[in-house]
């Protein structure tokens, strides 16, 4: 099922029996059947009336809240799986090093190794780049993530490769926009702008399917446990940023289906952030991204994050070994 984005600024949800109905004024703007709907996207100064609160928690439908440049505010879910001692026994597996060490390290090489496939296939197509060196040092960072004695070594490591593939990202960048290396906080150009709302998107429907699946999003074996940060879907997301993130950004740059003109930069912080159409178009691809199969009969990206939280539970659950997500090569 799609997604519901509202970026509409002054626009609100409300209900009518069993459909959402989204208005500005005296205007309706959508109006859909509930059961059609995943979840909800919010971008900003849009509002939502209690009645359609209850028809969407009654639906057992996640809403996520984001500031109007893709930050992700927080969430309005319905109540949690009543699996406690799937949670308690992912509590227990959090205090036990071996098992959050093998977890991790199998993330960051999944992560490691899907960059440098990524990389590959950027490779082939434009073989007369330089690319041995980086394609050089992900293999080599993915051997030692796989070996790695402890999870400071591993963040070590997955930094090392990361800045390493970050670096040959500036040379598949091939349209007109800007990227001057990765940038988060604030992004300061419009790849930055790009990247940063695709991986706060794909952790707020991580957050979603985690939490439907009896887990604690916020209780994760490889990224420390902070107050509001959701450590488990962060996590996940690792095996999935640049197989579907920077691949979906690197097609949307790269067939210039983004201008300059579609960003603005915020005068307090220097924070390159798209214009609302611009938005509302990038929203538009990631969906259709995330409903795409590669194949007859192969699952869409949307259907492999729920089997990546289902292989968590299991591991969890059982304490056999996590299988990360892998692109193919």
């Amino acid at each position: 099922m799609p997604m519901l984005y509202l970026t509409e600024q002054g626009a609100v949800l409300g209900r009518e029996g069993d459909r959402l109905v989204v208005r500005k004024g005296e205007e309706v703007l959508l109006s859909v059947p509930a059961f059609k709907v995943e979840g909800v996207w919010i971008f900003g100064g849009v509002s939502l009336t209690t009645p359609a609160i209850g028809l969407l928690l009654a639906q057992g439908i996640e809403v996520c809240f984001f500031t109007v440049e893709g930050r992700l505010k927080g969430r309005l879910t319905p109540i949690l799986s009543r699996n406690a001692l799937l949670r308690l026994r992912q509590f227990e597996r959090y205090t036990n090093e071996g098992f959050r060490r093998e977890i991790a390290a199998q993330i960051v090489a999944a992560k490691l190794e899907n960059a440098r496939r990524l990389l590959m296939r950027y490779a082939r197509t434009y073989p007369e780049r330089g690319w041995e060196r980086p394609l050089q040092a992900l293999e080599r960072r993915i051997a030692q993530a796989r070996a790695a004695p402890d999870l400071e070594a591993l963040r070590g490591i997955e930094g090392s490769g990361t800045a390493a593939y970050f670096e040959a990202f500036r040379e598949m960048v091939r349209g007109e926009l800007r990227f001057e290396g990765r940038r988060r906080r604030p992004p300061r150009d419009p790849v930055n702008a790009m990247l940063s709302l695709g991986y706060a998107l794909l952790t707020g429907e991580m957050i979603g399917k985690i939490a439907a699946c009896g887990l604690d999003p916020y209780i994760g074996f490889y990224h420390e446990v902070r107050q509001g940060r959701p450590a488990l879907a962060l996590d996940l997301v690792e095996e999935f940023r640049h197989a579907v993130v920077d691949r979906l950004v690197l097609s949307l740059v790269n067939r210039r289906a983004f201008r300059a003109e579609d960003f603005e930069e915020r005068e307090e912080d220097g924070a390159v952030l798209l214009r609302p159409e611009a938005l509302r178009r990038y929203l538009t691809a990631y969906e259709a991204f995330m409903r795409r199969s590669p194949g007859e009969g192969a699952p869409s990206w949307r259907e492999r994050l729920d089997e990546q939280v289902r292989r968590m539970v299991r591991a969890v659950w059982s304490g056999s070994p996590y299988m990360p997500f892998r692109m193919e090569a």
